[in-house]
């Protein structure tokens, strides 16, 4: 069974000001949303992976996507445990999870995201000293295809910090939108290379990634 969270521009307005203490969204909703399209709707489906992620941060990582994304209709699916051949004896790998969420999506659905506390890696070619370094299980805090239909979050490598989980679910629902990394400071697109930390200090979206971000939205 699903949840739907059917929340509308003066809903998510109300959140923003009652959650401004936890959340922190700095940003202006009607700068974000072209006014003539604001009557149109694509779900996304959340998905808690494993029954280990808290509610407060399923929570955190929806209000934060429909701060910046109004137009997208958020439904919260059931627990689904993440199948035993994703795991490689250390950790989960996301590519493989990133699998099993294709066969969650349907033509009902124009995004999936997956959620989890569990640690997950990818294969991962890293610039140190200049130099390309691979590796082979890097953990990681999340994956998305670009463009794709499916992404994951892992809550593993954050701590407690909840604004930052809710900002990795956004960065990598916009690589499904075919949004790449960004060079702006403190744009919450910027590549991390292997840190969590551009992430951590990030407090915005840039206009460019919304930009793009939108034309894949409104097509």
């Amino acid at each position: 069974m699903k949840k739907s969270i059917f929340i509308t521009t003066a809903i998510v307005v109300l959140v923003s000001l009652t959650t401004t203490v936890l959340y922190h969204f700095p940003y202006e909703l009607e700068n974000i949303v072209p006014t003539s399209e604001k009557q149109k709707n694509k779900k996304v489906l959340i998905v808690p992976l494993n029954d280990n992620i808290e509610q407060s941060y399923v929570d955190s990582a929806c209000s934060y996507l429909q701060h910046y994304f109004p137009l997208v209709q958020v439904e919260l699916a059931d627990v689904i445990d993440i199948p035993n051949n994703c795991h490689n004896g250390r950790r989960y790998r996301a590519d493989s999870i990133l699998k099993f969420l294709d066969k969650l999506y349907t033509s009902e659905y124009y995004r999936v995201i997956g959620l989890t506390n569990d640690d997950i890696s990818n294969t991962r070619t890293l610039i140190e000293n200049g130099k390309e370094v691979v590796y082979p299980d890097r953990g990681i805090i999340g994956l998305g295809r670009r463009p794709g239909r499916v992404c994951v979050v892992s809550k593993y490598r954050l701590g407690n910090d909840i604004y930052s989980f809710a900002k990795v679910t956004t960065h990598e629902f916009m690589h499904t939108l075919g949004v790449p990394h960004c060079e702006h400071e403190k744009c919450i697109m910027q590549d991390g290379n292997g840190s969590a930390k551009p992430l951590r200090e990030s407090n915005h979206i840039h206009q460019e990634c919304l930009d793009i971000a939108y034309k894949t939205i409104l097509k």
